[in-house]
């Protein structure tokens, strides 16, 4: 039988009275961020009591509104704030992504007239004139763009909420990637992908071994970690995050199913916290796999294993105390090691090491779909950003970006094969 339902006194909302004997209230409370009707529901002994809760309910769902609510007076920093607030109060977003989300509003936005001006007020021109300005600047493109998205994605949020009547944004964004994609087409003198020369490999991994002659040990605490990313292309999410109980040496495979990444630590109550925190969570891309290793990969391990004993549960990249290694951490000892390898060209952060596997994998012989899948990323991403098809060289007394004569890839095999003496040993990075 079903429950019987009664309209309330005054109109507002409707009374279910239970089998058990209470008594459910439901009533409409508008519409929600998306655009959806928001119903609130209590449940108590009586009607009275069910009215007593709906108010405290209704009072808590206006504060939260008045909270993220868009208004004439708001401009365009604003905006954006609320809707990263909004972002974050209902998970949407990664730590990572909120810290990333909020530079941009902070160095693109809120620096930026654009950022003081009235929602309302808003043109497209406007949003021209401040990409312009951003360019003008020399921020990189990639960071044009996600300031163009946090602009559009917040002026989206207002319009579907009905509190924005148009997105001035949402008008000229085709355009304005358009003009920023022609900013990033290459010239001939461009590299396409920045990696590491077979040259400058060699010698990176060579001083990343370096030990000291007073004591024999490794010059470098994190040297032998650089390494291991040289030689498996893992993100340095993915190389701190892993275990020894992830590496299964009789087999010589590993399991990548986990990435910590460093975020801004928004719970602190006390000044002396630490101001970020570590936040493991699954791969990028949700792309967890279990890769066979190469045999310097299993080198590298062996090494690691013997300056730092651990048991399964430790992780496999730590500090002398036994505390997990960070990316911070690991980009500063890289860096010195990049310092004293004796590189022609500036060479720095750690995605190098990541580009250059890649790029050595394919020069091997390797399809874009098996490196797509052991590095743990889009086949379309792998191309366009981890594959170098141009050799920077120097051809008599110039620097040059040659495209090598296709067809002429080394056949598939073990990376670890002696590679074939390049055409010119003064060849440098990209």
């Amino acid at each position: 039988m079903p429950n019987k339902k009664t309209r309330s006194a005054k109109g507002q909302g409707t009374f279910y009275q239970n089998k058990d004997g209470t008594v459910t209230y439901r009533k409409g409370a508008g519409l929600k961020a998306d655009g959806k009707r928001k119903t609130l529901t209590v449940t108590a002994a009586t009607q009275a009591a069910c009215i007593k809760l709906m108010k405290q309910k209704e009072a808590e769902w206006l504060n939260e509104k008045q909270r993220t609510q868009v208004t004439d007076r708001d401009n365009v920093e604003e905006l954006c704030q609320r809707h990263l607030d909004f972002q974050v109060h209902n998970g949407e977003l990664k730590p990572k992504s909120i810290d990333r989300r909020e530079d941009t509003i902070r160095n693109q936005i809120s620096k930026y007239p654009i950022g003081k001006m009235q929602i309302q007020a808003i043109t497209p021109a406007d949003v021209d004139n401040h990409i312009t300005t951003l360019i003008k600047d020399g921020f990189s493109i990639s960071t044009i763009k996600k300031c163009l998205d946090v602009l559009n994605a917040a002026y989206e949020w207002g319009v579907i909420r009905s509190e924005l009547n148009y997105n001035p944004v949402l008008q000229i964004k085709r355009s304005i990637i358009k003009r920023l994609s022609k900013l990033e087409n290459k010239a001939a003198a461009d590299a396409d992908v920045i990696v590491l020369s077979a040259a400058e490999e060699d010698s990176f991994y060579k001083e990343a071994l370096r030990r000291n002659a007073n004591n024999g040990n490794y010059k470098y605490a994190g040297g032998l970690y650089g390494a291991l990313l040289l030689h498996t292309g893992m993100r340095t999410g993915e190389l701190i995050s892993l275990r020894w109980k992830d590496y299964d040496a009789q087999n010589k495979l590993l399991t990548i199913d986990k990435s910590t990444s460093m975020s801004r630590n928004r719970n602190a109550t006390d000044p002396s916290a630490a101001k970020y925190v570590a936040i493991q969570g699954t791969t990028k891309n949700q792309k967890a796999r279990v890769i066979k290793l190469s045999e310097k990969a299993i080198s590298d391990l062996r090494m690691i294993r013997e300056a730092k004993p651990g048991k399964p549960g430790d992780f496999i990249c730590r500090t002398k105390t036994g505390k997990q290694y960070t990316a911070t951490m690991l980009e500063h000892c890289m860096d010195t090691v990049y310092k004293h390898s004796g590189f022609l060209t500036q060479v720095s952060g750690l995605h190098i090491l990541r580009r250059t596997f890649a790029t050595r994998m394919y020069e091997n012989g390797a399809d874009v779909k098996e490196i797509a899948a052991y590095i743990g990323d889009l086949e379309s991403t792998t191309m366009q950003y981890y594959i170098a098809a141009r050799k920077k060289v120097i051809v008599g007394d110039k620097v040059r970006q040659i495209v090598p004569l296709p067809g002429h890839r080394k056949p598939a095999g073990d990376q670890n094969e002696k590679r074939d003496a390049p055409a010119d040993n003064r060849s440098i990075s990209e």
